[in-house]
């Protein structure tokens, strides 16, 4: 999806940002002697979206049935543009830095051990949310008759969710074994 901002922020815009929020960011001078350059964007933009996330998660309480700020905190973002393909991308990124940070972020497992298997409760979160980016892409290019491309995302939601289904498998069975109670 090749979406184009008018209006891109720019690395000042950034670190005036952070700053204001309490989160100076301070450049290698080894690496960056005249300080972020526009290929630290990415890094900032994510440090950025950290402070915003976590304070995001702070304010809305979970144990709320439907929690009351997400009305709001959904509602800001949704009127930063009336344009659904933005909208769009915005979701498909969300999902997708999701199913990488799941693994990333709640894994007790050492990340240069390629031999180590993720817990499959996580290992199944990041599976869901891989079919869940993979349906949208799959429903966007039915609507832009790229049928082969539609195809393409929904055999890959399709493994994901096998995998997923299979990882539940595996927990419950774990579940079980913490209950001393037989596998079936």
């Amino acid at each position: 999806m090749g979406l184009h901002n008018t209006t891109p922020l720019t690395v000042d815009q950034l670190l005036r940002a952070l700053a204001a929020l309490g989160q100076p960011h301070i450049a290698d001078p080894d690496v960056r002697p005249d300080g972020p350059t526009e290929q630290d964007l990415p890094g900032l933009l994510g440090a950025l979206l950290g402070l915003v996330e976590t304070e995001s998660a702070t304010l809305v309480n979970p144990l709320e049935e439907p929690p009351s700020a997400l009305h709001g905190l959904q509602q800001g973002w949704q009127h930063t543009t009336e344009d659904r393909d933005i909208h769009r991308a915005v979701l498909l990124n969300r999902l997708r830095r999701t199913m990488f940070d799941l693994p990333i972020l709640l894994a007790d497992a050492d990340p240069d051990d390629d031999e180590a298997a993720e817990p499959p409760g996580i290992a199944g979160a990041s599976s869901s949310v891989t079919a869940a980016a993979d349906l949208i892409d799959a429903q966007q290019h039915l609507a832009q008759d790229r049928v082969e491309h539609a195809l393409l995302a929904l055999d890959s939601a399709e493994g994901a969710l096998a995998q997923a289904l299979l990882t539940l498998y595996l927990l419950r069975l774990q579940i079980r074994a913490a209950q001393g109670q037989e596998p079936d």
